[in-house]
């Protein structure tokens, strides 16, 4: 039964209302009623079944559009995989195909949203240097989410080089993202009077942390991390991108950084992570200079272990050498042997 609601394609209503009808505490004909007879009564049927045998061997979960009359002979198995690859020139093309891989951004923004999309911008330079995020795959979530109905998107980051805006002027993702339709709200280096103190209730070294409200309020936060070497951490991917939504950054530093970005994560827990590989810096990160190779990659999945993990491999990385990821698999937010997920390369 839980295999059956992981695959995300059911909501947390539906899933309320099928448990009623299976205690009998509600009719059937209502439960179709209240969910809007899911294509059909196929859907219904399906997942009341899976549910009243949830003890009996698993079978393939399908959706389908066909009448439920001919579910029987003709199913039709989700094409959405778990996480996807995509490679070509373009950053922007290969980022909406990626994100179209695991089944478009319908599948985590409903319309009347609004979303928090948080890149790396940090630093003034641009893409070739390897160290902020790509403008183009920055804007092009962005343009999705709005094309999936989102009424607000914001791009959102505490920068460590300048004053917010002439950071994001430099390294271009302002621009980019107000062309797009999103919002900048981008916070200096020195900013510490915007947060908000939060419990961090799964914390193990982080109890609490200092906050910006926008993350805790979004209905989705869209993790949309530059892939590139980081002299603490490892690699900076994007579990790591969540220390600039926080005031007191040197905090999570001081607290034990791998375990802190763990707990970190706990909190924010980001619907969505698309990983910029189009250029990654090899060395000398965070801010560079450094080596870069160009990649030409983008990874996205709704699991932010697997992308961060599946990213390692782009330098040459066990995912458990990085300690945050070892921890956040271990606190159970994602899986860290992406092979056991459904991969798509596109």
């Amino acid at each position: 039964m839980k295999d059956i609601f992981d695959q995300g394609f059911f909501s947390e209503e539906e899933i309320e209302l099928a448990r009623r009808v299976l205690e009998g505490s509600l009719e059937r004909r209502e439960f179709i009623k209240k969910a809007g007879l899911w294509a059909g009564g196929l859907l219904l049927a399906g997942s009341l079944g899976a549910l009243a045998g949830c003890g009996k061997k698993a079978e393939p979960v399908v959706r389908s559009t066909v009448p439920s009359s001919a579910a029987a002979t003709q199913p039709v198995a989700t094409s959405a995989a778990d996480l996807a690859v995509a490679t070509g020139p373009s950053p922007a093309e290969i980022t909406r195909k990626a994100i179209d891989a695991i089944g478009g951004m319908e599948r985590f923004v409903k319309p009347g949203y609004t979303v928090v999309v948080k890149p790396n911008a940090s630093f003034m330079d641009g893409p070739q240097a390897g160290t902020s995020t790509h403008p183009e795959v920055a804007a092009q979530v962005v343009t999705m989410c709005r094309e999936a109905g989102a009424t607000r998107v914001i791009v959102m980051d505490h920068t460590l080089r300048g004053a917010a805006q002439t950071c994001l002027a430099r390294n271009g993702i302002g621009a980019a993202v107000k062309q797009a339709g999103g919002e900048i709200l981008a916070f200096g280096a020195g900013d510490s009077g915007h947060g908000v103190d939060a419990a961090v209730p799964k914390g193990i070294a982080l109890k609490h942390t200092n906050i910006y409200p926008e993350i805790l309020k979004a209905n989705l936060v869209i993790t949309v991390p530059k892939a590139k070497h980081h002299g603490s951490a490892g690699l900076s991917l994007g579990m790591k991108n969540f220390i600039g939504v926080v005031t007191d950054m040197s905090n999570i530093h001081n607290v034990g950084l791998h375990q802190g970005i763990a707990d970190l994560n706990t909190l924010v827990r980001p619907g969505l992570s698309v990983v910029d590989a189009t250029t990654i810096l090899l060395d000398n990160g965070p801010g560079g200079p450094g080596p870069t190779r160009a990649a030409n990659t983008v990874i996205a999945s709704r699991d932010v272990v697997a992308a961060d993990a599946y990213a390692c491999t782009l330098f040459g990385v066990s995912p458990s050498a990085i300690g945050y990821i070892k921890y956040a698999n271990r606190a159970g937010l994602g899986e860290i042997d992406y092979n056991r997920l459904s991969i798509a390369r596109v």
